[in-house]
């Protein structure tokens, strides 16, 4: 029987009993009105009840209403006061029947009416109707009293008082007078019998989880045996006894052989009761032996699983430690015991505090221990979630550990179960990362530093220049006019490679200029036509024809037009100039195709191509690959191209193959998808 249906069972008793009470009081206030207004009888020849036989029952049906509730000792000092007015007037009852004194108590109310009783009789108190009193006032005084092991008076009192009321009711069904009086004195009327055995049942119902009740409303063999073998007994044997009662006194059959009957009749249906319990029984110890089969199956399932649980913990790689309320550890796996260095049976009922925390921390672990005690939910910064602190190695040692605390159980029964890393590695790494962090902070901003001072410097230097060369070049230029006519052979030779020089000086400090500006230049990103800025790009240059350029698909680019339009400048000028040697069969392929978040262009030439084991100085500044006679340049042009890339984020690759051409791939990213990180370029002042 669960929680649950055994309180309810319990309620249903209570209310069995209050009710009984309240049928007492109902019968006791009708007997008195009765005798109020002159007709006290029930209506047929037998006894009235005596007034004051129905004042104490009423008295005794409002104890048992007050005993009801247990819980409360004022109620339970009314309730035996109440009882205990009803002992003393039955004891003084009793007490002059025994030595022929009446003190007239049982006469004190209606005396007139009193005296005009049955059979002549003074219609007084009938004395087993005090016994019955008597012992049902010493039964709910004494409710809750326990002897002996557990024996409760109570009980044994209620059963007097029933044995009593049966005696009288037997009387009446079988028309034995004398069963239901004593000597000559006045018989108790039987509707007073009647109140006092449902009385006596619901002062044993009041307690239906004690005594004689527990056993009769218990779960066990005797319960069942009792519920099954009590009813059929009582109802057959007085059925039975009845029906021989009947049958001899209208002489349907002597006494012997309504002996026989009443005997043979007993044999067969107490076989029949005893057969009906055994078998409901044998059901009973069935379902017993299935729930404790049951049982046991649940029982090797809690140990496998608890075996599972433990291996678990046993193997897992983190620590794992369980304490009690009380801080005291109760569980502790192998990890732990590397973790630690302290072995499980070591730890087993020592404070957790005193192995792993601290000594700085203990006091502050204890505190929170205690408080937690106290909580009915537990609630604290380090419940049920990650939080890293330092713990305390065998050998006095502390190191960085993360932890995950969480609770287990009601506040009597509450355990705290944590699983811990050792983050040791992780803290040393972390520490190592921010002293590399601060080291390349350091390192960019002397870079930025000396980037700004070489631009700086770079610009510089290219102004400076400009006016010597300048003034080279002009005055060769009028000293080739003036002296035309004089200069001949080697000293012209000389004077045109001086111009020559000039100019090709002028055209490096141009590239070195456009170069240093580039860094200072900020973005002005936009959508750019790229099919349209290429067809403008390919009109600047005279040698260019539909027959030697061929564009295929060519997506928009978000970039800066300006400095975008020069990497083409320079990417199909070099294709151009290194692909002319082929004449008419030159060939040069421009297209692009946009993939996830870049946009990729690839320009294509047959031309003479480089070679591969050079590549790593093709980006270079003043880097070339061919000779000054092979193919003019200043060996700057690639290096603008991939700086002005890498301010848009993009990249550029190039390959190559001697005497078969050259193939230079870049992506530049779309704006709308890619990272919003800018280049150290882009964001400098």
């Amino acid at each position: 029987m669960t929680g649950t249906q055994d309180q309810q069972q319990g309620m249903g008793f209570r209310r069995y009993a209050a009710a009984i009470a309240m049928f007492v009081i109902g019968l006791g206030l009708l007997v008195l009105l009765g005798w109020a207004i002159g007709k006290p009888g029930t209506g047929t020849d037998f006894v009235a009840m005596n007034p004051m036989t129905a004042t104490l029952l009423i008295v005794l049906a409002a104890s048992l209403l007050t005993s009801l509730q247990p819980g409360s000792p004022r109620r339970t000092r009314q309730s035996r006061v109440l009882a205990a007015i009803v002992v003393l007037i039955a004891a003084t009852k009793l007490t002059g029947v025994l030595v022929g004194w009446q003190a007239g108590l049982d006469t004190w109310m209606f005396a007139a009416q009193l005296a005009d009783g049955a059979g002549g009789h003074v219609n007084r108190m009938a004395p087993n109707s005090a016994f019955a009193l008597l012992f049902l006032g010493l039964s709910l005084f004494f409710i809750d009293a326990t002897i002996l092991e557990d024996q409760r008076p109570s009980e044994y009192l209620a059963a007097a008082a029933s044995l009593i009321a049966l005696l009288a009711l037997f009387g009446y069904a079988y028309g034995v007078g004398s069963m239901a009086a004593i000597g000559d004195y006045i018989p108790m009327a039987w509707h007073s019998a009647v109140a006092f055995l449902l009385l006596a049942s619901a002062v044993l119902s009041a307690r239906p989880h004690a005594g004689w009740m527990q056993v009769l409303t218990g779960t066990g063999t005797g319960g069942a045996m009792a519920r099954l073998m009590l009813p059929g007994l009582i109802l057959l044997v007085t059925v039975l006894g009845w029906l021989r009662f009947e049958g001899e006194k209208r002489g349907l059959f002597v006494s012997g052989v309504g002996v026989a009957y009443f005997t043979l009749t007993i044999i067969i249906f107490g076989s029949i009761l005893t057969l009906r319990a055994a078998l409901v029984l044998n059901r009973t110890a069935a379902r017993q032996i299935a729930s404790e089969q049951a049982r046991v199956r649940a029982f090797d399932d809690l140990k496998r699983s608890d075996a599972r649980a433990r291996s678990i913990v046993d193997t897992a790689y983190d620590a794992f430690i369980s304490i009690d309320s009380a801080g005291l550890i109760i569980d502790w796996n192998h990890a732990a015991e590397r973790m630690f260095g302290w072995t499980r049976s070591e730890t087993i009922g020592k404070r957790v505090s005193d192995l792993i925390v601290p000594p700085g921390q203990r006091a502050a672990h204890e505190q929170g221990v205690r408080r937690c005690a106290d909580l009915d939910e537990p609630r604290g910064d380090f419940l049920d979630r990650r939080v890293e602190l330092t713990a305390l190695r065998r050998d006095g040692g502390e190191f960085p550990i993360q932890m995950t605390i969480w609770p287990l159980g009601n506040a009597s029964s509450r355990t705290y179960n944590a699983f811990i890393a050792d983050i040791s590695d992780r803290v040393q790494a972390e520490k190592n990362i921010r002293l590399l962090h601060a080291e390349l902070v350091a390192n960019s901003m002397q870079l930025e530093q000396s980037n700004q001072e070489l631009e700086a410097f770079s610009y510089s230097i290219s102004h400076d220049l400009r006016a010597p060369l300048r003034h080279i070049d002009g005055y060769a230029r009028m000293l080739h006019e003036d002296a035309a006519d004089t200069l001949t052979g080697e000293p012209r030779r000389y004077l045109d490679e001086i111009s020559e020089s000039a100019r090709r000086m002028g055209a490096l400090i141009d590239d070195l200029l456009a170069f240093s500006r580039l860094g200072r230049k900020p973005l002005q990103r936009t959508e750019v036509d790229v099919r349209a800025m290429i067809r403008e790009v390919l009109g600047k240059f005279e040698e260019t024809s539909d027959s030697r350029v061929h564009l295929g698909d060519l997506p928009n680019a978000q970039a800066d037009p300006v400095l975008l339009r020069q990497v083409w400048v320079n990417l199909i000028s070099n294709a151009l100039k290194y692909s002319s040697p082929r004449g008419p069969a030159a060939r040069i392929e421009i297209s692009g195709k946009r993939m996830g978040a870049a946009v990729h262009y690839r320009i294509h030439d047959n031309g003479v191509g480089f070679d591969m084991r050079y590549a790593d100085k093709l980006f270079g500044v003043f880097q070339r690959l061919h000779a000054d006679e092979e193919f003019e340049g200043t060996g700057v042009g690639l290096a603008i191209v991939k700086r002005i890339l890498g301010r848009h984020g993009g990249t550029i690759t190039a390959e190559a193959e001697v005497g078969v051409g050259a193939t230079f791939s870049f992506a530049l990213p779309d704006v709308e998808t890619a990272s919003p990180m800018k280049s150290r370029e882009e964001t400098r002042p």
